[in-house]
């Protein structure tokens, strides 16, 4: 029985934020989330991923060559590299083409 006011409560304030919100800061959040997100990516495929995958380049080609993994975990390996370092472009290619 105090659901009731508590819900009704919550849904009124959700209106009211709702209704009083300004349609610019959708806007502004996002493209704050958007620079962050670029910086981290970047600094990913940096240094970091270079290492990372230089490294599990060796050892992936090692394990493969005698019998101890799949040669199927090298090509994940080459296909997670080739999607780190050619993400941007991939992703402007798309933004071009359906813009």
């Amino acid at each position: 029985m105090q659901l009731f006011p508590a819900l009704t409560l919550a849904l009124a304030a959700t209106l009211v934020v709702l209704t009083h919100a300004e349609p610019a800061f959708a806007q502004v959040v996002f493209t704050k989330a958007e620079t962050v997100a670029t910086g981290i990516l970047a600094s990913f495929r940096g240094t970091l991923a270079t290492a990372f995958f230089g490294i599990a380049f060796v050892v992936t080609g090692f394990l493969a060559a005698f019998n101890r993994i799949s040669w199927a975990w090298v090509a994940l390996v080459v296909v997670g590299a080739f999607l780190v370092f050619a993400g941007p472009a991939i992703v402007a290619n798309l933004r071009t083409s359906f813009s």
